[in-house]
């Protein structure tokens, strides 16, 4: 009688263990059919972007009571969802919709459905004649349409009007706001007024702006006259005497006017604590900035200005994300898909984005939900911008091309032994990050 027992105990043991060692596999290859009525949809951000979409779902679940969207949110900023979009896209596990940034867009475009048609379909279709040009234009891939542009920001110039008080107290006249027409001299002299040592020590307490990283630099690179990258993305195009003086511009804010910190003088500080804090009186940021500063002591005394017009005019950069479909669903799963994406650029759920001021909408229609939350004192101003942005440039090998960047610049800004602009763009147009991937001037076969 033990001896069946024991062998049934056995054999149980061993399935346990079996399918607990397999059973990943075995629902990868031999997956349960889906529920064609649930829409998988996955998004990134803060626990805000988190509320704001279940917002978006469920008026889009009142308006298709028939189907019910699964949210998968990855916690952060983008870097942990990229990686995890690619991954399920080489073990073919996409969702079925899902929102993506403008930067990944270009290497992963193919791996998504192709809307050109579902967009032109003249009943189930969207117009888009109303969007933003560079947000439809971020998300056409060799002429085919591969994301439908849902919302994005552009940069601009925020002050702390906090430390404008204290450089006019400190300097015995009136340190005046920025207003719409100021040029690059203008910033180069309102940064060195708010630059300031106020107990006269000889250590500065205060400064005129936290130096941006590149990306956040291209305003002013392409209000210079540079360019970083040909329109093919194929060529190197950081050459010249504008980029000269973009880099030498750039090199002057730390280390010639001094009216940036060293890091040394904002240990353990990144921009937003600095800029908060007033130990730097403006730095560029988008509109994602404005939600977080209202819930500080700054509440809504900030105050944001449109980007110094310099020698080639005024220009800034704008970044978009859309929302995109899984290719090679099965089509009673595209079709709810496409339901969920179209709704997604509706302009009901349109205004529900951009009514928390993080971002702008690609809607035409739903930019007055952006501007009410402020009374236009400061949103127009993002709105009134995108007449003067430009998206940056785009390649598949745009992590390489930001790693040499940044890297290169660093060498601009050393105290002791800095080089020119002259020699840090030579460096840069050198470097095997760049020869690999981009076609450099002189160096053409």
């Amino acid at each position: 009688m033990l001896r069946p027992i024991r062998l049934l105990l056995a054999t149980g043991i061993v399935l346990a263990v079996g399918w607990w060692l397999f059973a990943d596999t075995v629902r990868h290859y031999c997956p349960l059919p889906a529920d064609p009525s649930t829409i998988r949809f996955a998004h990134f951000g803060s626990y805000q972007d988190y509320q704001i979409w279940g917002e978006v779902i469920a008026a889009f679940e009142r308006r298709h009571p028939e189907l019910t969207v699964r949210q998968e949110y990855v916690v952060g900023m983008y870097g942990a969802y990229n990686t995890k979009l690619r991954q399920q896209m080489l073990s073919q596990t996409l969702p079925h919709v899902f929102l993506i940034q403008f930067s990944p867009f270009a290497h992963l475009a193919e791996g998504f459905a192709d809307l050109t048609g579902r967009v032109a379909d003249p009943v189930e279709g969207l117009d888009l004649s109303g969007f933003a040009p560079t947000a439809v234009g971020s998300f056409t891939h060799q002429g085919r349409l591969r994301a439908l542009p849902v919302s994005g920001g552009n940069l601009l110039i925020y002050c702390n009007p906090d430390c404008f008080a204290r450089a006019a107290a400190h300097r015995g006249r009136e340190v005046p706001l920025p207003d719409d027409n100021w040029t690059i001299a203008d910033f180069r002299e309102l940064a060195e007024d708010l630059t300031c040592d106020f107990d006269g020590d000889g250590q500065l307490d205060q400064f005129g702006f936290w130096q941006p990283r590149w990306v956040y630099y291209l305003p002013f690179l392409w209000s210079f006259g540079a360019e970083v990258l040909d329109e093919s993305g194929s060529r190197w195009r950081l050459v010249g005497p504008e980029a000269e003086n973009a880099l030498r511009f750039y090199q002057e804010l730390r280390v010639g006017q001094r009216v940036s910190p060293r890091p040394d003088e904002v240990a353990q500080m990144f921009q937003d604590v600095g800029f908060l804090t007033g130990k730097t009186a403006m730095c560029v940021n988008g509109p994602w900035f404005q939600p977080f500063l209202a819930e500080t002591r700054l509440g809504d005394r900030f105050h944001v200005a449109h980007i110094p017009t310099g020698p080639a005019g005024r220009v800034t950069r704008v970044t978009w994300d859309g929302i995109c479909i899984a290719a090679n669903l099965p089509s009673v799963q595209e079709d709810n898909a496409w339901k969920f994406a179209r709704f997604v650029c509706s302009e009901q759920a349109q205004r529900i984005l951009a009514g928390t001021r993080r971002a702008l909408p690609t809607c035409s229609a739903a930019l007055s939900s952006f501007t009410a939350a402020d009374g236009g004192r400061r949103t127009e101003k993002f709105v009134a911008a995108l007449a003067y942005s430009r998206t940056q440039p785009v390649t598949p090998f745009f992590r390489q091309m930001d790693y040499a960047i940044n890297r290169h610049l660093r060498s601009l800004l050393r105290e002791e032994d800095a080089v020119s602009p002259v020699q840090c763009l030579a460096q840069l147009a050198a470097d095997r990050d760049i020869t690999e991937h981009f076609l450099v001037p002189g160096a053409e076969p």
